[in-house]
């Protein structure tokens, strides 16, 4: 692996604030573990980690640390459009791909696969081709899902 890959993730800056935007909303585009953890479990959505964490500098951790609120909007339209069980399996934590539009930024998140979840992505979601990996691609205007052997790694614009 590359330097890149397991270098940690960057946390994005603090957004800018436009004149007359209130502070509140600008401070709220990204969240904390804790605050994206209460939203998924009032929505009903799973988070599970491998090594029972939630540290964003451990790979096998799960962690919501700066994770766009979008994005946490995304998963949760996920869960209620379907009528799934949606568990995320990776969010913030360092061991992915880094880039602009990436799980460090805050704009991805993996979900665990299941039959439900399957069926309703690739029938609802337009097939967009293959990713270099080989990943099959999926997209809606809201959202971009590559399935991996292991799991959905789901891109929220």
């Amino acid at each position: 692996m590359t330097a890149a890959v397991l270098a940690a993730p960057l946390r994005p800056a603090a957004p800018l604030r436009l004149a007359g935007a209130p502070a509140r909303r600008a401070r709220s585009m990204w969240l904390s573990h804790g605050q994206a953890a209460r939203r998924l479990d009032r929505a009903g959505l799973g988070l599970y980690s491998s090594g029972g964490c939630t540290d964003r500098r451990m790979r096998q951790c799960t962690s919501l640390e700066a994770i766009r609120a979008r994005t946490l909007r995304g998963a949760i339209r996920l869960k209620h459009r379907s009528g799934c069980p949606v568990t995320l399996t990776g969010g913030t934590e360092i061991g992915h791909v880094v880039g602009r539009y990436s799980h460090g930024n805050g704009y991805k998140l993996d979900v665990a696969p299941n039959a439900c979840v399957d069926r309703h992505i690739t029938a609802t979601r337009p097939f967009r081709g293959t990713r270099s990996d080989g990943a099959l691609l999926y997209g809606s205007p809201e959202a971009l899902y590559a399935r991996t052997p292991s799991h959905w790694d789901i891109l929220f614009r």
